[in-house]
């Protein structure tokens, strides 16, 4: 059912899979792009209309027991995106975590984790569910100046209490990034990165171990214990590693002197008082000298901020913007869940949790890809309009995905019938499908 087009983006990663994992990968991979209602196993097969054709438990040992790794999907996902876009110069990388919210007593690895959405700075909120680490590449198609996240890695986050009842070492989200991240350099020993991510992610378990072509913006702490670089060795004894202590970015904050900057920060020119300094952040990076932006006047935030870089050849305005690509990630997180049932998979082995989730984000990636290649060259594009969107000119990645089902849905309708049908189509399936959702 699904267009050639679209087809063509699924062969790069056959050899991820067995002859026969690849057509059960080919025919979930349908049925979950074009499933409306909840994305459950048999949901995804009655959209990719196998019901009463396959046995429905192969499809469930696909997730269970299958000979494939997801790591090796996402490698080659992020290759077939690095290409297909054609990305030149620095690759720059959104890191971040959400949250899939599940109810149930027989979910796999699942365990309380702070709910960001609900969560305030004073009081936290908790929920049942997975915790999930995603790295995305970050790219921007020129046609319509937006900016998007296609997730390629993911690491499934566990609480102690779950990791000491499976007997597993436990791993910090951090560290779950960094052997992410060590993963890419190794599988991209010619490309240069650049990770931008939270506060959550900016300490010493992902930046001391920071791969030599990859650096690292996000916010950094206004309490940072920041040293001048040491001094040279002179005399006997043990060398000096780091210098005489400097004001932190708060006590700067209070009597540094501010340099007015004009940047443009999620489509707005805004200005924005800064102070840029050099120093180390032992504490986080050793030796690694980072540069810092003190920011204040950033939009919508009454206190002060901070931003810290590894690379030291970016200016305030670079680092500025470059950080504000992170917010992709968080409309990637929107998508997935409203649209491609990210939370609704309720899997009871822990093989199989590892395995489902990521085929939702892989979906948005490879749906986002195929609708820049096929808008190529297309003046009109089709998009739902409305009174309240009559200035809507880019489309929202409902309508890439409405777009790709349409065309699938025409293709269901408009190819030859079954041979066993005589001249009727059939339409039960399809109608099955909006009926239920």
């Amino acid at each position: 059912m699904l267009p050639e087009s679209f087809l063509a983006c699924l062969v790069a990663l056959e050899g991820c899979f067995t002859s026969p994992s690849y057509r059960r990968f080919i025919t979930l991979m349908t049925g979950w792009v074009l499933h409306i209602g909840k994305h459950t196993v048999t949901g995804v097969m009655r959209a990719a209309g196998v019901v009463g054709r396959d046995e429905h438990s192969g499809y469930h040992r696909f997730f269970s027991a299958a000979r494939w790794e997801p790591d090796e999907v996402g490698l080659v996902l992020m290759r077939l995106v690095l290409a297909s876009l054609k990305a030149t110069g620095r690759v720059t990388l959104s890191l971040d975590d959400t949250l899939a919210r599940h109810t149930g007593k027989h979910i796999a690895s699942a365990g309380m984790h702070r709910d960001p959405l609900l969560s305030t700075a004073s009081k936290p909120f908790w929920h049942f569910g997975h915790n999930w680490v995603v790295i995305a590449v970050v790219v921007e198609l020129p046609r319509w100046h937006k900016v998007y996240s296609l997730p390629v890695l993911m690491r499934l986050y566990r609480s102690e209490k779950v990791n000491q009842q499976l007997g597993i070492t436990h791993k910090k989200r951090t560290e779950l990034a960094s052997e992410m991240l060590e993963q890419i350099a190794q599988a991209f020993p010619r490309h240069r990165f650049l990770v931008v991510a939270d506060n959550a992610y900016v300490n010493r378990t992902l930046v001391r171990p920071l791969p030599k072509r990859i650096e690292l913006i996000g916010r950094g702490r206004l309490d940072a214990a920041l040293h001048a670089p040491a001094n040279p060795r002179r005399g006997r004894g043990r060398p000096a590693i780091r210098g005489r202590a400097l004001r932190s970015p708060e006590q700067r904050a209070k009597r540094g002197r501010w340099t007015t900057l004009q940047v443009r920060i999620h489509h707005r020119v805004v200005h924005l008082e800064v102070q840029t300094f050099d120093a180390l952040w032992y504490r986080v990076g050793r030796e690694r000298m980072m540069r810092f932006v003190l920011v204040r006047g950033w939009p919508g935030h009454s206190k002060f901020d901070v931003f810290a870089s590894t690379d030291l050849h970016l200016d305030a305005a670079a680092v500025l913007q470059l950080y504000c690509l992170r917010w992709s990630i968080e409309e990637t997180f929107g998508w997935v869940k409203s649209k491609l049932g990210f939370e609704d998979p309720h899997n009871r082995t822990e093989r199989a949790v590892q395995r489902t989730a990521p085929m939702a984000l892989w979906a948005y990636s490879l749906v986002v890809l195929w609708y820049a290649r096929w808008s190529e060259g297309r003046v009109h594009l089709p998009m739902r309009q409305a009174p309240w969107y009559d200035r809507k000119t880019i489309p929202s990645f409902a309508d890439m995905l409405a777009t790709l089902r349409r065309q699938s849905w025409s293709l269901w309708f408009s190819d030859l019938p079954h041979p066993t049908r005589f001249d009727q189509k059939s339409s039960p399936p399809w109608l099955d499908l909006v009926s239920y959702g």
